[in-house]
């Protein structure tokens, strides 16, 4: 077992930056490494309000876009159908795995990617949250008008309690577009 090898794969997530915010010219964007460390942050903090495993939901949103870190940040600009991009993740942990005598980070990410859990909805959901928390913060700071990630999660988030976080963060901004607009 290369425990080492994994870790330093694991750890070019702290380098790849997020392409969503790339695309859209957004100063200094966060890594995947960073969304993927306040994901789990807000599975620890929200699953108990949303009746769900932590444990297991923090594990998921943890690993969740672990593949990243061979195959980069894919998105729909991309032009990747979903089933192949699901096949370039699934090599990469694959290759991410091959070392490591513990198939609960593979099983995770399948579960994640099933979406047939009360826990795989929450993380999806909880992705979407922080997506959107990050978009906020980026509206704020540079004046950035990022209006298909809120779309994004308008559509996707099915779950009552991230829902409901997610109205309040739509109030705010908003708040903060109307700000804006009398400056």
């Amino acid at each position: 077992m290369d425990v080492i090898k994994f870790l330093e794969n694991a750890a070019k997530l702290k380098k790849v930056k997020r392409a969503g915010w790339v695309l859209r010219k957004v100063p200094n964007p966060e890594s995947v490494a960073e969304h993927s460390f306040m994901a789990s942050l807000a599975a620890f903090v929200l699953a108990d309000m949303a009746g769900v495993n932590k444990e297991r939901t923090m594990k998921m949103a943890l690993v969740h876009d672990l593949a990243e870190s061979i195959v980069g940040d894919i998105t729909p600009e991309d032009g990747i159908a979903k089933n192949e991009k699901h096949e370039k993740e699934e090599k990469a942990f694959e290759t991410l795995l091959r070392d490591l005598d513990d198939k609960e980070i593979i099983n995770l990410w399948h579960e994640y990617e099933e979406r047939k859990t009360p826990e795989s909805l929450f993380v999806h959901d909880i992705d979407k949250l922080e997506m959107t928390l990050q978009a906020l913060e980026y509206e704020k700071k540079h004046g950035a008008y990022l209006e298909d990630f809120w779309q994004n999660a308008e559509r996707n988030i099915s779950t009552k309690h991230i829902r409901a976080l997610f109205e309040i963060l739509k109030e705010q901004r908003e708040t903060s577009l109307e700000e804006k607009e009398h400056e």
